[in-house]
């Protein structure tokens, strides 16, 4: 069985192959970001990101996500600061806040 890969180059070579161009003509900033699959979230999970946000803490030596309502969110203004996660959409909406 010739079964497809959720995701990744195999499964969308021309997208990697400009991600990586545009990681080669921006260095400095690639550094600082990678391409993630967000199956896990979206499939599996099935989190709306419209009502919901992962908020990351690190405890113990691990990295532990959340997925709260977004009105729950003590303070709204922290969500730009501290967002590590932004969909490509025009929603302006942050997906993931990450440890302060």
């Amino acid at each position: 069985m010739d079964a497809k890969p959720a995701c990744g180059p195999e499964r969308d070579p021309e997208f990697f192959e400009e991600v990586g161009r545009l990681f080669a003509k921006y260095p400095e900033a690639a550094g600082r970001y990678a391409v993630k699959c967000r199956r896990l979230e979206l499939e599996i999970l099935r989190i709306d990101f419209q009502k919901k946000i992962g908020v990351t803490s690190v405890e113990d030596g691990r990295i532990v996500t959340e997925f709260v309502d977004r009105d729950t969110v003590d303070d709204p203004s922290e969500l730009t600061r501290m967002c590590c996660e932004w969909p490509d959409d025009d929603d302006g909406l942050c997906n993931w806040i990450c440890p302060k």
